[in-house]
């Protein structure tokens, strides 16, 4: 069709001007097949939204029983966390109280990345899944920091997000100008510079863990909170995040692959590990919500949570032995 239409294009042209101006002929070949392709776009998209939907449903079909078992763990995560928030809001002491706030909006995090996760694998995209397990897992890495050390890593950790919230409106207003966007009012940065050099008492390179675990990167970070065993499996979700070369046949969704070929779309290979890990790591988070101060005598009802906790382990136990018996099944 290309062409075709350019040729069309230059013979017009030629004949209009008595020359061919090869810019004005690329131009207008663009612009018509633009239009050529804008008049079919709704029949082509529908066409692929077919095979798309076709795929999912042989996907789902295979991994039906394991991805059943990740979504009502995520359900009922999504459910304890929940009744947990409306028993502690009820005393008025932990209203305000950093370290149960902070848990309970990482906890939320984490069910929104299990979904997203949930979608991706559903979707054929088990390499995709993994980079977002990527999150979750750093999401679980404070999160059990944050439980060991309490309510001051908390407020510390706040803080630290008010100095990565300042360092964003610098990186925005440098720019800012060269991306045609609105710049912040000289008042309004240095008001917000102001805050973060308050924050950080003029450290440099401020990070809320430092004080109380004596580091502040995660690889030191996972090994004070007995996660260091999953170094391989971070390091290898950090490659689908990254633009790092690799050979195709190193992707999850290439595991069944009996050929090396270049993965451009979707596959309903390599689904067990970042199921598996989503439901683990889920679980370590909720679970760090949960029993925030179960230690201490503080006059909350640990009774819900406790038998939540109890489920959650068998759906993430029940995860792992599904997965593992889909990835049998061949469809």
């Amino acid at each position: 069709m290309f062409k075709e239409i350019i040729e069309s294009v230059k013979e017009k042209v030629e004949k209009e001007s008595g020359e061919i101006d090869y810019e004005k002929v690329l131009n207008i070949s663009a612009d018509t097949l633009y239009g050529v392709m804008e008049e079919n776009e709704s029949d082509n998209i529908e066409e692929l939204k077919s095979r798309t939907l076709e795929f999912e449903k042989r996907n789902c079909k295979r991994w039906e029983l394991g991805f059943q078992k990740l979504e009502m763990l995520r359900e009922i995560s999504l459910e304890a966390g929940m009744e947990f928030q409306s028993t502690f809001l009820k005393d008025k002491k932990y209203e305000q109280d950093p370290l149960l706030g902070v848990l309970m909006r990482q906890h939320a995090n984490a069910c929104r990345v299990s979904g997203e996760i949930i979608l991706l694998l559903k979707g054929g995209y088990p390499d995709g899944a993994l980079a977002r397990w990527r999150t979750l897992f750093e999401i679980s890495v404070n999160c059990l920091i944050l439980r060991k050390y309490g309510r001051e890593a908390a407020e510390d950790y706040i803080r630290h997000g008010q100095v990565k919230s300042v360092e964003g409106m610098e990186e925005y207003q440098k720019t800012a100008d060269e991306m045609k966007r609105e710049p912040y009012l000289d008042e309004d940065l240095i008001s917000a510079q102001w805050i973060k050099e308050q924050v950080t008492e003029g450290e440099a390179h401020f990070h809320w863990a430092r004080k109380y675990a004596g580091f502040s990167k995660l690889d030191k970070l996972r090994e004070d909170i007995g996660l260091g065993k999953w170094s391989f499996d971070y390091k290898l979700a950090s490659r689908n995040v990254h633009a790092d070369y690799y050979e195709m046949l190193s992707l999850l969704a290439m595991s069944e692959s009996e050929q090396d070929m270049l993965l451009a779309g979707q596959s309903n290979s390599g689904m067990v590990e970042p199921a598996h890990m989503t439901a683990i790591a889920l679980a370590q988070i909720t679970v760090a919500f949960l029993t925030t101060y179960i230690e201490e005598d503080d006059g909350l009802d640990y009774t819900d949570s406790t038998i939540f906790m109890m489920l959650i382990q068998k759906y993430v136990d029940a995860v792992g032995d599904k997965m593992i018996e889909c990835s049998n099944k061949k469809i």
